[in-house]
C-alpha cells in the first residue's frame, strides 16, 4: 500500500511511561514484609496492624516452554458460523468459547489478529444502499447519527454505498478515504470509511455469548508507519447496540456500574479473567444486563489496544495493559464511601475537568470519578496537545495500585501469596496488578496455562474481594497522610 494514502489517517500518539516496581520474589518473606511497612509509612503514614501468617510451602521451579506461537485449533465449523445476534452479519466470526483451554493472549495471536490483517490487506465490498439502510437500526444511535452527519442525510448515505458497491470492487481502508473523496464526500470520508465496514461486515466479529459481541474494523498490520493509530472496535450487548464505547463512557459506566450492583461485581471481574486466562466465557452471562454492556466494551477494547500491541512485538504501546489496570481499580473504587481518584500524585475526591494540553483558561472542578484515569497530553505543542487517554495516567494508577498492594501484602499475605504463586514467567513486584497484566501479556506465559495456574482467575477475584472490602480504610490513610501538601 502507498504510504501517503495511510498518511490521510488521523494519528493518536499516547504517552507511554513505565512505572518500575520493587523486585521481590513470588513468596512474602519478612524482608518483603518490612519493604511494604516502608512503603506504606512513607505513602499514607501510620501502618495498619500486621497479621502475622507463615508463608506457604514454595511452589516448585518450573521450566518454561520455549517462546513460540502455536495456531490455535477451533472447532469445527468455526469462523463462518451466524447467530441470531450478530446482528450486522459478519462472515468472519471467532467465537471466544471455541478456544477454550487457551489464554486470550494466545487467541489474538493465532486468530484474531491473522484475520484482522487479512482484511487489511484483502479489503471488504460495501453493501447495497438498501442495505446500509437496514444496517442503521442495527447499530447504537450515536453511531448512525454520526454517519448520517458525515454523508449530509440518509439518502445520500444510500448514494454513496450505491457509487461504490457498483464499482464491483474491494476496498481497503487505507484507499476507501480517497475514494470517497473521488465521489464529491468531504470532511467525513474518514468516519464513514469505519462505518461502511461496520455496516458491510468488512472485519472480524468476536463472540462472547450469544448476545455479546465485539466487531472489529480496519486495523492496519503493523507494517506501515503509525498503523497503531487504526481501527475501531464496537461492542455489542443485551439492551445496546454496537457502539464505539470512547475511554470516557467507558470509564463512566465501569465506575456506575460497580459502585450499583453489589455482589455482582464479583461475577463480572471473574468473568472477565476466566475468559483472559482461559477463554471460558459460561460466566458472563450470570452478569447483570448493564455489566454485560460493560463487559462486552472491555472487550472490545481490550482487543484494538492488544492488536495495536502486537503490531510493536509489545515493545510499545502498552495500551492493553493500562485498561486491564484500570478496570480492575474498580474493585477498590467501588468500595469507597465517595470516589477519590489518584490524581498528579495525590488520592483526590475532587479533580479539574479534562483539557487539552494546550488550554490556557481556568479548568472547572468537579467531583472524582474513574474517567479521571483518562486525560489530554501535557504537551502544549498544536500538534499533540489533544491527544489522549488511559496510558497517559499510568505514573498515577501505578502508585495507587502500589499502594493497595503493600496494604494487603502487610494484611492478608496468604491472599497475596495464593496470586503470586501464578506468576512463574515474570519477575514478581510489589504491584500485583501489575503483575498480572505482565503475565497475561506476554510471549512467555504458555498459550494453555495448566490446571493449576488456572485457578488464577479466583484467586485473583478474591483477592479484588478483598480490596473492595478494605477500600475506605485505604482510602482515609492515603487521604491522612496528605494533609498539608
Amino acid at each position: 500500500m502507498k504510504r501517503n494514502l495511510y498518511s490521510l489517517l488521523t494519528a493518536i500518539i499516547f504517552v507511554v511511561q513505565m512505572f518500575a516496581g520493587l523486585s521481590v520474589h513470588a513468596e512474602i518473606d519478612e524482608e518483603t514484609k518490612k519493604k511494604a511497612a516502608e512503603f506504606i509509612k512513607k505513602n499514607f503514614g501510620e501502618q495498619p496492624p500486621v497479621v502475622q501468617t507463615p508463608p506457604p510451602p514454595k511452589q516448585p521451579d518450573v521450566a518454561q516452554p520455549p517462546v513460540v506461537v502455536v495456531p490455535v485449533q477451533p472447532k469445527p465449523n468455526e469462523g463462518t458460523s451466524q447467530s441470531a445476534t450478530n446482528k450486522l452479519k459478519f462472515a468472519t466470526v471467532v467465537d471466544i468459547g471455541d478456544y477454550k483451554g487457551n489464554t486470550f493472549f494466545a487467541l489474538m495471536q493465532s486468530k484474531i489478529k491473522p484475520e484482522l490483517d487479512e482484511y487489511a490487506e484483502r479489503g471488504f465490498e460495501v453493501i447495497l444502499g438498501d442495505d446500509v439502510e437496514v444496517a442503521l437500526s442495527n447499530v447504537d444511535r450515536k453511531v448512525s447519527r454520526n454517519a448520517i452527519s458525515n454523508a449530509g442525510s440518509v439518502d445520500q448515505l444510500k448514494s454513496i454505498a450505491d457509487q461504490l458497491h457498483a464499482m464491483g470492487k474491494f476496498h481497503t481502508f487505507y484507499e476507501l478515504p480517497d475514494v470517497l473523496g473521488s465521489i464529491g464526500v468531504g470532511g467525513g470520508r474518514w468516519n464513514l470509511t469505519t462505518f461502511l465496514a461496520l455496516v458491510s461486515g468488512g472485519g472480524v466479529a468476536v463472540k462472547i455469548n450469544e448476545e455479546n459481541y465485539a466487531y472489529n474494523v480496519n486495523y492496519g498490520t503493523g507494517e506501515i508507519a503509525k498503523d497503531e493509530m487504526t481501527g475501531r472496535s464496537f461492542g455489542e450487548a443485551p439492551g445496546r447496540l454496537a457502539l464505539d464505547a470512547s475511554d470516557a463512557h467507558y470509564l463512566t459506566t465501569l465506575q456506575s456500574y460497580v459502585r450499583s450492583s453489589g455482589n455482582n461485581i464479583e461475577t463480572f471481574f471473574l468473568s472477565i479473567l476466566e475468559i483472559l486466562t482461559n477463554n471460558d466465557t459460561s460466566r458472563f452471562s450470570a452478569i447483570k444486563p448493564a455489566g454485560q454492556a460493560v463487559a462486552a466494551d472491555f472487550i472490545a477494547v481490550y482487543i484494538a489496544e492488544q492488536d495495536r500491541h502486537l503490531m510493536a512485538n509489545l515493545q510499545t504501546h502498552h495500551w492493553d495493559e493500562a485498561l486491564l489496570e484500570v478496570t480492575l481499580l474498580a474493585a477498590f473504587h467501588a468500595g469507597q464511601d465517595e470516589v477519590s481518584i489518584m490524581h498528579e500524585g495525590l488520592l483526590k475526591p475532587q479533580t479539574a475537568k479534562q483539557t487539552p494540553g494546550c488550554f490556557t483558561g481556568t479548568k472547572s472542578i468537579k467531583p472524582a470519578g474513574m474517567i479521571d484515569y483518562w486525560q489530554f497530553s501535557k504537551s502544549t505543542d498544536p500538534e499533540s496537545c489533544n491527544r489522549s487517554g488511559i496510558n497517559v495516567t499510568r505514573r498515577d494508577f501505578r502508585k495507587l495500585e502500589s499502594i493497595i498492594s503493600a496494604y494487603e501484602i502487610q494484611n492478608n499475605p496468604d491472599l497475596v501469596n495464593r496470586v503470586n504463586r501464578h506468576f512463574k514467567s515474570i519477575q514478581i513486584n510489589q504491584n500485583v496488578f501489575a503483575n498480572l497484566s505482565a503475565f497475561l501479556i506476554n510471549f512467555k506465559t504458555p498459550r494453555k496455562l495448566d490446571n493449576k495456574t488456572l485457578e488464577l482467575a479466583k484467586d485473583f477475584t478474591a483477592f479484588l474481594m478483598q480490596v473492595n472490602k478494605d477500600a475506605q480504610k485505604i482510602t482515609e490513610s492515603i487521604l491522612a497522610s496528605q494533609v498539608g501538601q
